[in-house]
């Protein structure tokens, strides 16, 4: 974001300019990390352009153009900048997944009027390529053009990465300075733009569905709205892993397609939570039926090449309860300060649960709650158990004051649901067991929680 050939230190050092460059048309090094995006400390140039707050000038304006990516095939982006009194110009760009946006996402390509660098740790980093790096692309000597009034715009080419990744985020921040020969007086803009990946999906092998389990258990079945696992083969390519963040959730509601797959259950499209090639983890959705219901995995959903696997069955129920273990024995569960509960031999940073200790379980499949929530929704405060419910630690079922709180977790999956359970006074030291039950069905046998006294 430099106007001429001199610039601030972007942390740690006041007011020392820096000579970046001989005017001899190389490019101009801006810090890294100055586009305002919160993965980087939300730093834009004002720490070095001493104009005004970024944003604070309304005659300003900084704007990304660009359409939605296909994985892999190149498009430009344009970054306009205007302010009707700005003399020098100045952009940086940086393209991350937001389903983490501390890795770039895609390529941009080096140009007379785009300087590419890499982070290395340094304040600017280094020249391309970055292979895997965080990357950004910012403006040339020659690309300031000095002397320009009104608005200026610089056209970027990107390559998205090679692979559907979810919503990508842009982020750019922009210098309008007034060519005054120091960095004060300048003008920053910030903004941001969200596109999402479209396009053909190139898989080509029919999936091959096995069998349907409760995500919990893994004993077949499917409750209500309840974490389910889905095993077969061709599912995704050999090496490729697929989970679904932050950058697949759209008003408020986990995706129905994932990496090119989605799942039907009674007619219903389900939401995708983790695509491999021989497995997904879904949501079972929000069905009034009842027993044996039809379940297809779609290949290139809704596209020319779209490819269904042969017909299954899942038995469907109201209630399907289980509870996360950590290996299929000992019960998820978190202390109230979120260390894990657990033998510290088994588990590192984990420790036993002290009887009169109240602690929270995790589960599935334990049916409709006040309020009710749907398939794929994210419910944002407390959801209680609709209809009745025990649980028994030690072979005691707590009475209902030692269960202070039973239903969906807030801020996840309508899916997942929490128990905040105090551990019995009486319960001995050890792996007691621990189960559930609701609507006649009780929890999956052979799960403990590890319980200790003090010493």
């Amino acid at each position: 974001m430099t106007k001429t050939s001199q610039v601030m230190l972007a942390a740690g050092v006041a007011a020392l300019p820096l000579l970046l460059y001989a005017n001899s048309g190389t490019a101009l090094t801006p810090p890294l990390k100055r586009t305002g995006a919160a993965a980087d400390g939300g730093l834009n140039c004002t720490a070095c352009h001493t104009g005004a707050a970024a944003n604070s000038d309304p005659r300003g304006k900084l704007t990304i153009l660009a359409t939605n990516y296909t994985p892999g095939r190149k498009q430009d982006i344009k970054v306009r900048l205007e302010h009707p009194d700005a003399m020098r110009w100045g952009f940086q760009l940086t393209a991350r997944a937001l389903n983490d946006e501390t890795k770039s996402a895609g390529v941009f390509t080096q140009t007379d009027e785009v300087n590419v660098r890499c982070d290395d740790g340094s304040v600017r980093g280094v020249p391309g390529p970055c292979d895997g790096r965080l990357e950004f692309a910012s403006h040339t000597a020659a690309s300031t053009r000095a002397g320009t009034r009104t608005s200026v715009e610089w056209n970027v080419e990107w390559t998205p990465p090679a692979s559907e990744a979810g919503d990508i985020v842009l982020y750019a921040a922009g210098n309008a300075a007034n060519n005054s020969g120091t960095n004060a007086g300048d003008l920053i803009f910030t903004t941001s733009l969200r596109i999402r990946a479209e396009g053909a999906c190139p898989l080509t092998q029919r999936p091959t569905l096995r069998n349907v389990v409760n995500g919990a258990s893994f004993q077949p079945g499917a409750g209500l709205n309840s974490f389910i696992s889905i095993y077969g083969l061709g599912f995704a390519e050999p090496a490729a892993r697929r989970q679904a963040g932050a950058g697949d959730i759209r008003e408020g509601r986990f995706p129905t397609e994932l990496a090119c797959v989605a799942v039907e259950i009674g007619g219903q499209r389900a939401p995708v939570l983790y695509v491999q090639g021989d497995q997904i983890n879904a949501q079972a959705p929000t069905l009034a039926d009842r027993g044996p219901v039809e379940v297809r995995v779609i290949l290139n959903p809704g596209r020319p090449n779209e490819m269904r696997s042969d017909v299954g069955t899942v038995q469907f129920a109201e209630f399907s309860p289980a509870f996360f273990t950590f290996d299929g024995t000992r019960a998820a569960a978190i202390h109230a300060d979120g260390a894990l509960v657990g033998d510290p031999a088994r588990m590192q940073g984990a420790r036993p649960a002290q009887p009169g200790e109240t602690i929270t379980l995790f589960g599935t499949g334990f049916g409709v709650t006040e309020p009710v929530y749907q398939a794929g929704e994210i419910p944002m405060a407390p959801a209680r158990l609709r209809d009745p419910f025990t649980v028994t630690i030690g072979g005691l079922t707590l009475a209902a004051g030692e269960v202070t709180y039973a239903g969906l977790s807030p801020q996840s999956l309508s899916a997942l649901y929490q128990f905040n359970v105090r551990i019995p006074a009486t319960a001995p030291d050890g792996d007691v067991p621990l189960s559930a039950a609701t609507g006649g069905v009780r929890t999956q046998s052979g799960v403990v929680i590890a319980v200790k006294r003090p010493q």
